[in-house]
C-alpha cells in the first residue's frame, strides 16, 4: 500500500510531537511536514510536491487561524484532504469547517484509536464526525437540511475582516498585519475600520475581547 503523507498543523508543540509520533509509528502513513501557525500550514502545504494527502489542522493558531488556513489551502489544493482537530463543538465552527472544505472533524479530547480511525477514514475519501458531536447536527447539515440562522454581526465579517480581527486581537500591528496578509498598511486600516463598524466596537481593547469570545486567539 502506498505510504500516505501527512502534515501536521499545531501551535502546542507538545502536542503536535505527540501527533507526530503516533502517525509515523503507523506503516502506511508518514508525516512528511509540521506547521506551527495557521499561516505557516498554509505555505508548507503549497510548497510541498506532491501535494500532502492530509494536512491535519487545528482551528485556533497564531497568525493565520486553522479556518481561513482550510480555505486557502483548499483553494489552492483541492485534492488534499483536512482532517479538523479542535476543542471546538459548537454549531458555528463545526457547519463553516464543513462549508471550508474539511473532510473530517474531530474533538482533541478523542482517545488514540478515535483519531487513528478518522485519519484513515478521511484517507479513504469519506467523511469523519467525531461521536462527541451531536449527530442531529451533522446529519442535517450533510443532508441539506440544515435551516439557516439570522445573519449576525458575525456573519457580516469578510474573511479577510476576520482574519485582520484576529490577528490585531493578537497584538499586532498594523504594518505587521500588513505584512502577514501580503497587503499595504493603509488596507489593514481600512478593514479594521470596516470591522469596528460591522460589530460597533471602538477600540482594540474591545477589538480583542470580541475575538478571545470567538475562539480566533486564546484566553
Amino acid at each position: 500500500m502506498k505510504t500516505k503523507r501527512i502534515v501536521i498543523a499545531e501551535d502546542i508543540t507538545l502536542l503536535r510531537e505527540g501527533l507526530c509520533m503516533m502517525i509515523d509509528a503507523e506503516e502506511t502513513l508518514e508525516v512528511v511536514a509540521e506547521a506551527e501557525d495557521g499561516l505557516a500550514a498554509v505555505k508548507t502545504v503549497l510548497g510541498l510536491t506532491p501535494p500532502p494527502d492530509l494536512v491535519m489542522i487545528d482551528l485556533s493558531m497564531p497568525r493565520m487561524d486553522g479556518l481561513s488556513a482550510i480555505k486557502e489551502i483548499k483553494r489552492q489544493s483541492p485534492e488534499t484532504r483536512i482532517l479538523t482537530l479542535t476543542i471546538h463543538d459548537s454549531d458555528d465552527y463545526i457547519l463553516e469547517c464543513f462549508k471550508a472544505g474539511v473532510a473530517g472533524y474531530c474533538l482533541k479530547d478523542s482517545s488514540q484509536d478515535e483519531l487513528l480511525k478518522a485519519v484513515y477514514v478521511v484517507l479513504s475519501g469519506k467523511t469523519y464526525i467525531s461521536p462527541g458531536i451531536t449527530d442531529k447536527v451533522m446529519q442535517g447539515y450533510l443532508e441539506g437540511k440544515k435551516t439557516l440562522k439570522p445573519e449576525t454581526s458575525w456573519d457580516m465579517l469578510t474573511q479577510r475582516e476576520r482574519e485582520v480581527l484576529k490577528l490585531v486581537g493578537e497584538g499586532h500591528t498594523s504594518k505587521e498585519v500588513a505584512e502577514f496578509l501580503c497587503i499595504s498598511p493603509k488596507t489593514v486600516e481600512r478593514h479594521r475600520a470596516n470591522i469596528m463598524s460591522k460589530l460597533d466596537l471602538h477600540n482594540v481593547s474591545e477589538l480583542t475581547t470580541y475575538a478571545i469570545e470567538k475562539g480566533l486567539i486564546g484566553r
